[in-house]
This record gives C-alpha cells, sequence and structure tokens, in this order.
C-alpha cells in the first residue's frame, strides 16, 4: 500500500528515509546510523567498559568461575563423574527402547574413561539404538554398518565380551593371514599357484595341532617360509624366465643360498621341506634340493654390554629417580633374562608377594626376585594404583589405562631408550652371561626355553676376566 504522493510504498520509503541518514563513522569508516558523538552503535559498544562475567564459587574447586551447571565451573564440569550417568538417563528417555544393558555400559565405561570421553561413546551407541532400536550386540560393528567411532567399537567389543554378550574375538589370526598373503601377492604368477597351495597346507597343519594340543609353529615361522619362497621365485624370474618349478635346477638354488650365507641353514631347511612337498604333489620331477647340504647353525653375532656399561644401567635402574617403569623393564630383562613378551603380559594375579618372585610365561617354576628388582615392581604396582586403571597388567601406559590389553609391543623399547639401551640387547647380554659361565641345558631348564637355540650363544664365547694371566702356584 502506498500514498498518493509517494512512488513508494510504506516499507519501502521507511527504508529510504533510513538509508538517506546513514553517514560515514568518525572511527571505522563505515556508512551507519550515528550516534550524537559521530560514531555507530559497534564502535560505541566496543568503546565502552566490558561489564563483569557472572561467576560464582564453584562447589568443587572453589575458585571464582563462570557457573557450567549444578553449581560447577567448566573444567570441574567436564570431569564431573556424574556427568556421564545424568546424561545417560537423559538418553535412555528419548530412545525409543533402551536396552536391557544400557546402565551396564554406563557403568562399564564411566569406570574406565574420562566423563567426556564416556559420554562420546554413549552418544554414538544412542545415535546407533535411534537408528534403529532392534539392534543387537553383534550389529554395533563398524564392519556391521554401524556409524561409531573405532573407540567406540573398542569400548563397546570389550564390554559386550565381558558380558557374555558376543564372543571374544582376535585380530591375531586376521593380521598373521594378511602378512601371509602379501607375500603370495609378491610371488609370479607361473610360480605363485603352488606357493599358495603350499601356505594351505601348512596352515592346515598348524590348525589341525592346535586341535590336538601339539606343539605348533608359529605364525611368524610360516610367513618367514612364505618370504624365502618369495625371495626365491623372484631370483629366478630376474635370471631366466621360467613357466614352473619344475624348471628350477639345483645351480638356481645355489645361486640364491649364496646371497646369503649367513641364512644358508634356514633358507636351505625351507627349501628341503618345500620342494619335497611339490615332488608328493608330482608339481616337480625331481627334487633339486636334495643334493644341498645344511649351512653351519649360525653362532650368535649381536652386541654385548660390557662390565662397566651394565654396573651403570644397574646404578641407574636401583635409584628412586628413574621412573619405576624404566627400573623394572631394565631389570627383568639385564637380571632376569625376561623377554619383551612376558613383561608386557605380566599382570598382578602372577605376582607372588609371599614368596618375592614372578610367574613369567614359558617358565617351568615362578621366577624369584632379587631385592633391586622387587623394589621396582613395588614403586610399579603404586604408581599403577595410583592411576586408577582396571587394567590387569602390571605395566600400563596412558593408551592401555582404559583397557584391558598389554602395552605395545614398541613401548618397552621406548622405555629404556633414556638409558641408551633396548630390552634384547639386555636379554641377550644375561644369557650370553649364563650359558658361558653355567651350561646350556641348566639354562634352557631354568628359562623354559630349547638347549639347542642356546648353543649358539657359546660360539667362541670366552670371558675376558679368565684370559688374565694368573701368577704362578696360585
Amino acid at each position: 500500500m502506498k500514498f498518493k504522493d509517494r512512488d513508494r510504498c510504506h516499507v519501502c520509503h521507511r527504508r529510504a528515509e533510513r538509508a538517506a541518514l546513514r553517514r560515514a563513522c568518525v572511527q571505522c569508516g563505515r556508512s551507519r546510523h550515528l550516534q550524537d558523538d559521530g560514531r555507530c552503535a559497534g564502535c560505541r559498544r566496543a568503546a565502552a567498559p566490558r561489564k563483569p562475567p557472572k561467576t560464582i564459587t564453584c562447589r568443587h574447586c572453589g575458585q571464582q568461575r563462570r557457573n557450567a551447571g549444578h553449581g560447577l565451573c567448566n573444567r570441574c564440569s567436564l570431569a564431573d563423574p556424574g556427568r556421564p550417568f545424568r546424561y545417560a538417563a537423559s538418553l535412555a528417555k528419548r530412545l525409543p527402547s533402551p536396552p536391557p544393558w544400557w546402565n551396564l555400559l554406563v557403568e562399564f565405561a564411566a569406570a574406565r574413561h574420562h566423563p567426556s570421553g564416556t559420554m562420546a561413546v554413549l552418544r554414538e551407541t544412542g545415535r546407533a539404538l535411534t537408528a534403529n532400536p532392534a539392534t543387537t550386540p553383534h550389529q554395533l560393528r563398524r564392519a556391521a554398518g554401524a556409524p561409531i567411532s573405532p573407540t567406540t567399537e573398542r569400548v563397546l567389543t570389550a564390554f559386550f565380551t565381558s558380558q557374555g554378550l558376543i564372543l571374544a574375538r582376535s585380530d591375531t589370526r586376521e593380521r598373521a593371514a594378511l602378512a601371509r598373503q602379501r607375500y603370495l601377492d609378491a610371488v609370479p604368477a607361473p610360480l605363485g599357484q603352488a606357493v599358495a597351495q603350499f601356505n594351505d597346507v601348512q596352515v592346515s597343519e598348524q590348525d589341525r595341532r592346535t586341535r590336538t594340543g601339539r606343539r605348533t609353529l608359529s605364525d611368524i615361522t610360516l610367513a618367514t617360509r612364505l618370504r624365502i619362497l618369495r625371495d626365491l621365485a623372484a631370483d629366478i624370474g630376474a635370471n631366466r624366465p621360467v613357466t614352473g618349478w619344475a624348471e628350477v635346477t639345483t645351480a638356481d638354488l645355489e645361486r640364491f643360498l649364496a646371497r646369503s650365507p649367513a641364512a644358508r641353514h634356514q633358507q636351505t631347511y625351507v627349501l628341503r621341506r618345500f620342494f619335497a612337498w611339490a615332488k608328493g604333489r608330482r608339481l616337480v620331477l625331481a627334487n633339486p634340493a636334495r643334493a644341498l647340504a645344511l649351512g653351519a647353525q649360525p653362532a650368535f653375532t649381536g652386541i654385548v654390554l660390557d662390565l662397566a656399561t651394565q654396573r651403570a644401567l644397574f646404578r641407574r635402574w636401583t635409584t628412586d629417580t628413574t621412573p619405576a617403569r624404566e627400573r623394572l623393564v631394565g631389570l627383568l630383562a639385564l637380571l632376569h633374562a625376561a623377554t619383551n613378551a612376558q613383561i608386557r603380559t605380566l599382570t598382578l594375579a602372577e605376582v607372588d608377594h609371599a614368596r618375592q618372585a614372578l610367574t613369567l610365561h614359558g617358565r617351568p617354576a615362578p621366577a624369584p626376585m632379587d631385592p633391586a628388582t622387587w623394589a621396582a615392581i613395588q614403586a610399579c604396582r603404586r604408581e599403577r594404583e595410583a592411576t586408577g586403571t582396571l587394567n590387569p597388567h602390571l605395566i600400563v601406559s596412558r593408551v592401555t589405562q582404559s583397557r584391558a590389553t598389554p602395552v605395545h609391543q614398541t613401548y618397552l623399547a621406548r622405555l629404556l631408550a633414556p638409558a641408551g639401551t633396548s630390552p634384547a640387547l639386555c636379554r641377550q647380554t644375561r644369557l650370553t652371561q649364563l650359558v658361558t659361565d653355567l651350561d646350556p641345558k641348566l639354562t634352557a631348564t631354568v628359562l623354559g626355553m630349547h638347549d639347542t637355540g642356546l648353543v649358539r650363544y657359546l660360539a667362541d664365547n670366552v670371558d675376558r676376566d679368565r684370559l688374565r694371566p694368573t701368577a704362578p702356584g696360585r
């Protein structure tokens, strides 16, 4: 609607009148409606003194901060232990049909994670349940298409496994299968089919031995065999074209073994086994590996710590200023020849306080601890209890505090990095001393090992102290 004396409607007329009143602000230079002092409203607000924020006395920390709710400041509110439970109760009311395990999940996650992390797990789980109220525990997985993060999936898997709602899953076999498949994919096409069949046979043998309770070959051994066959196939293909394993001769195998004389013993054993299997399957007419001679059992050629370095490390690991976990790992490897796996998987239940001993996996009897190592164990236990973790393992990291798994394989090496050594170096130093000073069979019996594996430490190893000349008659 417009008046007779205007060519615009009322709204446009008012808009044009207000636009004509705009002037350039003396402070910011923009075209604005100005106040009496020639400044726009924005510049006047920016120059005006700010109002002090409304603060309260936080009922947890007692500091004057802004109220984030429930009489707490923002920092204390984020760390409030009751926050996940309030959020879970509110979320349960919004769910179409809360599952019977909902409250148990809240307690499980709140006992292991920060309140903010617990709420993230509940939020993603609630979204999945809202999208499909009939979702089962087996469907709350990323592989099943659930819209959850890897962290939430790990928490849900641990919770459902502890409640018996799903079976425990281990990805060890999956990782080993992927490693073997990478080696199989690298074998050239004319030779790859036979290697794949050989892999199926050795995996079936491993499964059969596992079911019958017999000693099985490790996944590393199976992967090592495939790696050697992959290298052999690549070496043969680089010298001349072949269409099958039947064209491989003993000269080809000798040329391949000459590339790495130190590994001849292991490689010859693998080649003998593979070609014996191939001849039984009639993939080759004659066994070219039958004439191969096994190389000498390789002797230990690694690095060992000298006596001065061992004493310096012992002094470092017996002082209270050194971190407890570094002390424990170093002393277990240097004094007790504990492996990386034995230290990582050590749990509180395997610590015998009455006898001051540890039950290390693979050893026939609990290993008694010396005073220095036992003091490191107690210090590590105190640090662990201060974190409030529910992880059953003695050594926990920041990552495994909220889990039930052992630390990563590289974590122990990172612990000893400030000392300039590694668990493997400390352990092989102790093994060399035990085998040289005692007997390989006795050492193998105590450590739960095979004496054939310890004989390699005897090759030309003589303690320098025994070579010192002594006075006649003494």
